[in-house]
């Protein structure tokens, strides 16, 4: 019996690596294809400041306002390597948040309802396994996880 998915909703990680640009494009390309809405998430480390009225470390809105511009920045340059001219850009939504990368690509793919992620896998332990953070997505997301590796990996 074959099992079919419907893909609506592709959630597509990046940290701006090498396999990460793969995954960029080929999520975008396969989104077009079937119709999807892509969400482009980078996770930065968190930015923080320390508010001493408060007491506690706060996020600071200008600190993620930057790390917000660089990162449409080096979309936008992505988008222009990637031949991607064909892929409506209305269907293609752009998040960043600030924590553990696979805790936020999981919370996000639960929150966006996705139906797929895929996403670089560098697998720097050796070339048998993925990454850490792809392995840990793939063990704790709900959805269908696909791997892009760069080629003759």
């Amino acid at each position: 019996m074959t099992q079919t998915i419907d893909i609506k909703r592709i959630l597509i990680p990046i940290d701006f690596s090498d396999t990460a640009r793969l995954a960029f494009n080929e999520g975008l390309k396969m989104a077009a294809q079937v119709g999807a809405d892509a969400f482009v998430l980078h996770v930065a480390e968190p930015i923080r400041a320390f508010d001493f009225g408060k007491q506690k470390y706060i996020e600071t809105q200008e600190a993620i306002e930057r790390v917000q511009e660089g990162v449409d920045r080096r979309i936008e340059e992505l988008w222009q390597e990637g031949g991607l001219e064909a892929v409506d850009r209305r269907k293609v939504h752009m998040i960043v948040r600030g924590g553990r990368a696979h805790e936020e690509i999981i919370a996000t793919a639960e929150a966006k309802e996705v139906d797929l992620v895929i996403m670089g896998s560098s697998g720097a332990s050796d070339k048998a396994t993925a990454g850490s953070t792809s392995e840990r997505v793939l063990r704790g997301a709900k959805c269908a996880v696909y791997f892009v590796r760069q080629p003759g990996y």
